[in-house]
């Protein structure tokens, strides 16, 4: 490979996760290399967290798969799932799926490892990270030959690795998967609802809708995440009575709806401008012991905005933070520009100010369109505060401040 390859710099990740963050922060374990490479660059003297960090700051493609294969061979360095996400994520978006395929290939010669299933499986969900299916699959048929029995837990996993994957044929992918499968392995309800999810989302509705007769016809019993998958997908198409049929047939199954599913069923109502009919649903949640939560007043603040009623949407919000709910960005993508187009530029403003100080994630495009409403009033020292306070909670905001803003 070329200087040139190798200097290419790798996207970072934006944020640690909390876990993650906690390793970062906890004391060196002093026993931490149980399992050393034979000569690790100063790994067996290093706190994991150093480790870590070292991997996180590499920018040099080959120098940060060097690293990641000679740090691997700590025990206590493959325990941490977190990382490898991160990693496979940063070489994936850099466009190096053959430094992906090659820390994966490393990690086979574990051989302790590599003979117990849940240490394949995690090698298995890193190429469907990675958008490579085919190598997931590759390596399920490997397993045998590598000393590691094959389960139902390992072929859900490729079925997740095919569903992950953008290649627009997937769907076929996978049928061809499930069609060659070692015959000693029986498909359990949480393979069937992989499988529905992927026809669902490739909007194959009548083919999801026949995978739930498949499943009833083999004596497996469809689960709340089964009817959940179809019910969303047949709500957001607008296809009301066919989700009717759906939630009958869930209820015959002795199976009660959750928030989810009425959320579902408020959001088709509501988005078809059938607000009255949500709220019904709404009430029908709070009989049956179920409370709303964010998601349910999102649903009906959007129906109200879009009727134009404004007061309702705004009793909605108000009612959502009596009950609990949080705003998220999908409320303040709706409430906001609505608000400042009805002329209520002040409540709009300390809705954004409030979210953002709560650090909920607001979308930048709507803080700006606060910021131009605030410029358009000539509410310039206000536009400038709420640019200084995003920007102190997300220094990468882009934000643009009006001109005349600028020459004050």
């Amino acid at each position: 490979m070329n200087s040139t390859t190798s200097l290419v710099r790798l996207p970072l990740p934006l944020r640690l996760p909390h876990r993650l963050s906690r390793l970062l922060c906890s004391a060196p374990n002093p026993n931490a290399n149980s399992n050393p490479c034979s000569d690790p660059p100063d790994s067996s003297q290093q706190p994991l967290r150093s480790i870590i960090k070292s991997l996180f700051r590499e920018n040099d493609v080959n120098q940060l798969i060097s690293k990641f294969k000679r740090f691997s061979a700590d025990r206590n360095f493959r325990s941490k799932p977190e990382v490898y996400e991160i990693i496979i994520r940063r070489l994936t978006a850099a466009g190096r799926l053959d430094a992906v395929n090659d820390i994966i290939e490393h990690h086979k010669s574990y051989e302790e490892e590599i003979s117990h299933e849940g240490f394949a499986v995690r090698l298995i969900s890193l190429y469907g990270l990675a958008g490579m299916p085919e190598r997931a699959a590759a390596l399920f048929q490997e397993l045998p030959a590598l000393g590691c029995p094959r389960t139902v837990f390992s072929f859900n996993a490729v079925l997740t690795a095919y569903t992950r994957s953008k290649v627009a044929d997937r769907i076929a992918h996978l049928h061809k998967f499930l069609s060659s499968h070692d015959a000693s392995i029986e498909p359990n309800r949480i393979s069937y609802n992989i499988l529905i999810n992927a026809l669902c989302e490739r909007d194959l509705l009548d083919d999801a809708l026949n995978t739930l007769d498949l499943m009833e016809q083999r004596e497996i019993k469809p689960d709340l995440v089964t009817f959940n998958t179809l019910l969303n997908a047949f709500y957001s198409k607008g296809m009301i009575l066919k989700a009717d049929e759906i939630w009958q047939r869930m209820t015959e199954n002795g199976i009660q709806p959750d928030v989810r599913s009425f959320n579902a069923k408020i959001r088709a109502f509501a988005w078809e401008g059938k607000i009255l009919e949500a709220m019904e649903v709404l009430e029908e949640l709070r009989r049956v012991g179920l409370e709303p939560d964010t998601l349910t007043f999102n649903a009906l603040i959007k129906g109200y905005c879009r009727q134009g009623n404004l007061e309702e949407a705004k009793r909605i919000h108000k009612q959502m933070g009596k009950k609990g709910c949080f705003p998220d960005r999908h409320t303040l993508r709706e409430l906001i520009p609505k608000l400042c187009g009805g002329g209520e530029v002040d409540l709009a403003l300390n809705i954004c100010i409030k979210a953002i100080e709560n650090g909920f994630v607001v979308d930048v495009g709507i803080v700006q369109v606060m910021i131009d409403e605030l410029a358009k009033g000539s509410l310039y020292d206000k536009a400038k505060k709420l640019v200084k306070l995003a920007k102190s909670k997300n220094n990468r905001a882009n934000l643009r401040m009006p001109l005349p803003c600028l020459a004050l």
